[in-house]
């Protein structure tokens, strides 16, 4: 939903490129970063609790959201809303462990999540069109407050409780994990404005380094810390991990990317935006459920590889794809490969990650798949939008000078590109007398034609730049493919165990 408020957001606050990146990142930043604290309270403490108390957290958020005055504390909400989203999502699918421990049946039921969270992304899109032609972006934010407190109070009714009674605390490794992500994000974000040799953007790289190498040192001392290492060094779990993190990578990009780009170039409405979405996010509901059952038929390795290479696939057409007059069906139909690539590997990424721990561990194991997907989402936003921000302005400043737009003049516009205002049009004469004189109509011609040139150089640029971002995701998607395919080349060992785990590993 906030994918296609974005560029609403932009043209509202006047938001530059960064400034946009913080509205998708600050939620994903504390999300991913308090998921394991999430898993872990919701260990403790009731993992239906842990639910309720971030469901109540998020709407809270997206009221704060919703009625902000400036890009400051919309951010401010969305940190909020990722607290309360990092509460609540591990316990959907550590609660999916507890009551399904059968390996086949938990696939399957892992492809109804898979199938669950693509109707999310089915309706999201569609339903933030209604919101925005109904009442702006601010709409959305009170829709997401709505469907909040509706899904609390369905969860309150229908969901029984479970709990690990004696996890161990680490607030240390929890600590570190958050410190770690803020800080890289930052400086990935914060770098493109002020450089990423500038004082503040390296001390935030020391920072994330340090807090990084810290969490390692912490969690290698802890019998039961917020993560169990051993997961990663676990060649199945670490497939998965590693597919749900470059699966997400593409995924959040092209949300956001191609948002802007059909809205900023194409001049779709919020509404056109969701119909172009609607088809990918569609067909992710079916291959969610096709994965799930694909995954019990040909094995995790098959599906998750075929996925992925499927996506890539997609994504690499949808570059090809992407242009000026911006074609909207031809967009819409190569996001439909790429999502059915996505959706291919939805159930099978969580559900290998979940196999290879004991019941009492699943609320670990469930906000590592999560977190996983999470970081792969903030840094395939962070770089991607990185990318952008450096060949806009590049391409940009080429463009302008190729067709002889005067310095004064290129100053301006780029600077009003990289706050995210409108290209200054007032080149042309108010004065009625000015405009009615035949100097004054060959002056105002010339003016209009400069300005309409300056506006095509930008277009073209931000559409080149896009482009050349969505290259680096098919790369990440590649990766992703042989990464997993040389991680799962053996037969899968028996589950991970850790001191003090007593029920049946799966």
């Amino acid at each position: 939903m906030v994918g296609v408020a974005v560029p609403r957001i932009r043209a509202d606050f006047r938001a530059g490129v960064t400034s946009l990146e913080w509205v998708v990142a600050g939620y994903i930043v504390a999300f991913a970063g308090l998921l394991f604290t999430g898993g872990v309270l919701g260990d403790r403490y009731g993992r239906k609790r842990a639910l309720l108390l971030g469901v109540g957290i998020f709407a809270v958020g997206a009221v704060i959201a919703a009625t902000a005055r400036n890009d400051t504390v919309l951010v401010a909400g969305r940190v909020v809303q990722g607290l309360g989203a990092a509460c609540s999502e591990p316990g959907t699918l550590s609660l999916l462990r507890q009551l399904h421990p059968e390996e086949g049946r938990r696939a399957r039921v892992l492809g109804g999540w898979a199938a669950a969270s693509g109707v999310a992304l089915a309706a999201g899109p569609v339903a933030a069109g209604v919101l925005i032609a109904v009442g702006g972006w601010r709409a959305v934010f009170w829709g997401e407050m709505v469907a909040a407190l509706v899904a609390g109070v369905i969860a309150a009714v229908l969901l029984g409780d479970s709990r690990d009674p004696s996890p161990g605390r680490d607030i240390t490794g929890q600590v570190c994990a958050a410190v770690t992500l803020a800080s890289l994000v930052f400086a990935l974000i914060d770098g493109q404005d002020r450089g990423f040799t500038s004082l503040v953007v390296v001390v935030a790289w020391v920072v994330g380094a340090a807090a990084a190498v810290a969490f390692v040192l912490v969690e290698r001392a802890r019998p039961h810390g917020v993560v169990d290492l051993a997961l990663v060094r676990d060649r199945s779990a670490a497939a998965g991990l590693w597919a749900a993190a470059t699966s997400t990578f593409a995924l959040f990009s092209v949300l956001l990317l191609v948002s802007l780009d059909l809205q900023v170039v194409g001049g779709y409405s919020g509404l056109g935006t969701a119909a172009v979405f609607t088809p990918m996010t569609l067909v992710m509901v079916i291959a969610g459920v096709v994965g799930g059952r694909w995954v019990v038929v040909r094995g995790t390795r098959t599906t998750l590889v075929t996925g992925l290479s499927v996506a890539a696939a997609g994504m690499l057409s949808l570059d090809l794809s992407l242009g000026r007059p911006v074609n909207g069906v031809a967009t819409a139909g190569w996001l439909v490969v790429l999502g059915a690539g996505l959706g291919l590997v939805v159930a099978p990424m969580v559900g290998t990650v979940l196999a290879r721990v004991p019941a009492s561990r699943s609320g670990m194991a469930a906000a590592a798949a999560t977190a996983a997907r999470e970081v792969g989402g903030v840094v395939g936003v962070s770089v991607l939008g990185a990318i952008l921000y450096a060949r806009l302005f590049s391409g940009l400043t080429r463009r302008l000078l190729d067709i002889g737009i005067p310095v004064s003049y290129r100053t301006i516009v780029i600077d009003a590109v990289r706050r995210g205002s409108k290209i200054p049009t007032n080149l042309v004469s108010t004065d009625p007398a000015a405009r009615h004189s035949v100097v004054g109509r060959v002056l105002a011609s010339i003016k209009q034609s400069l300005i309409d040139r300056t506006v095509d150089a930008g277009k073209a640029a931000y559409v080149a730049s896009v482009r050349d971002a969505l290259i680096v995701a098919v790369g990440v998607l590649l990766a992703g493919a042989l990464g997993v395919w040389w991680l799962l080349r053996e037969e899968a060992k028996p589950a991970l165990r850790t001191a003090g785990d007593h029920d049946t590993p799966v």
